[in-house]
């Protein structure tokens, strides 16, 4: 019999739409899958955790006891490793983050399991589950076949469409941790405003075709409206308009939401090796001949101070 262990948030007494897709996901290779005997949910969300429903007997595991920020010690996550090995775990689910990279890596060592990582999309038909992986960048994907015994790591715009509603009710457990050794802070960088770029399934970018740091004013009141991080080019990091933990590209951060919008970007090779991954892309430019347009899904020929404030205008 196997057991599958996934990961989910929840946001002001509800689940994330992401948290929905893994149940979604969840239920259907429950249905799929007869040898599944149930699921284990962990979350670190204690206080705003609710009941959830699902199509074979499952628990709600609360873990408490990490930092706010979610900073996890040797100790801690080697108990969070032995909960889900004492669940006879086979399978991990969870979208990318530090926190899950930590744990599906370690989990996958201690069992001697694989980790799949950039996963776009999930497909199971014939007992087997069916992967789309985002490789070289976002510049290729690679299919993969497999079955329960592996570690999934989700790319933050993936989707899994089918929907079956579930009617077990979750257990709740918790998880104790012990307190990591105090620390302090020895070196810190300026984060942007807003959502997690990491995480964000909505990113609005910028680069130096907004002439001015001071211009930034109309790019975050953007990502606002729509609930999106903020991002840069490397360029505007390098003069430090922006904080480097902003820089979107091919030595910065990699990202695949699922809407990138790119204001006064070029497009130059190097950041889109850390954007190509994003589900749509949008670029407003003023020049008809920007390499991003060739990349583009949508694309707005024209003054980026008319074209962005126009838009927050209007949302």
């Amino acid at each position: 019999m196997s057991t599958i262990a996934a990961f989910i948030d929840f946001k002001s007494g509800n689940l994330t739409s992401r948290s929905i897709q893994i149940i979604n996901l969840v239920n259907s290779i429950a249905k799929n899958f007869s040898e599944l005997e149930k699921v284990c949910f962990y979350t670190l969300d204690s206080n705003d955790a609710v009941g959830i429903n699902t199509s074979i007997p499952s628990t709600l595991i609360q873990i408490k006891g990490l930092q706010e920020d979610r900073t996890i010690s040797n100790s801690q996550l080697s108990e969070i490793v032995n909960s889900i090995a004492s669940n006879n775990c086979t399978c991990v689910i969870g979208y990318k983050s530090a926190f899950i990279d930590h744990v599906l890596a370690s989990m996958a060592v201690h069992v001697g399991l694989p980790v799949i990582t950039q996963i776009n999309s999930i497909s199971i038909k014939d007992k087997s589950i069916h992967l789309r992986q985002s490789i070289f960048s976002g510049k290729a994907n690679s299919f993969l076949q497999t079955n329960l015994s592996a570690m999934f790591i989700l790319n933050p715009a993936f989707e899994f469409i089918a929907r079956d509603e579930g009617t077990s009710k979750a257990s709740n457990s918790e998880l104790q941790i012990s307190a990591s050794l105090p620390y302090s802070t020895i070196l810190s960088t300026q984060q942007g405003h807003g959502a997690s770029l990491v995480d964000a399934a909505y990113v609005v970018g910028a680069g130096r075709g907004l002439k001015d740091p001071s211009n930034w004013t109309m790019i975050e009141e953007l990502a606002a409206k729509i609930g999106a991080a903020t991002a840069c080019s490397k360029p505007v990091s390098d003069v430090n308009w922006r904080p480097h933990s902003e820089h979107v590209g091919q030595t910065g951060i990699k990202i695949a939401p699922k809407l990138y919008i790119a204001c006064g970007i070029s497009g130059a090779i190097q950041h889109l090796a850390g954007v190509n991954g994003s589900k749509t892309i949008v670029v407003i430019n003023n020049d008809p001949e920007a390499p991003f347009f060739k990349y583009a899904d949508y694309g707005i020929v024209g003054d980026v101070f008319e074209i962005v404030p126009e838009i927050v205008k209007n949302l």
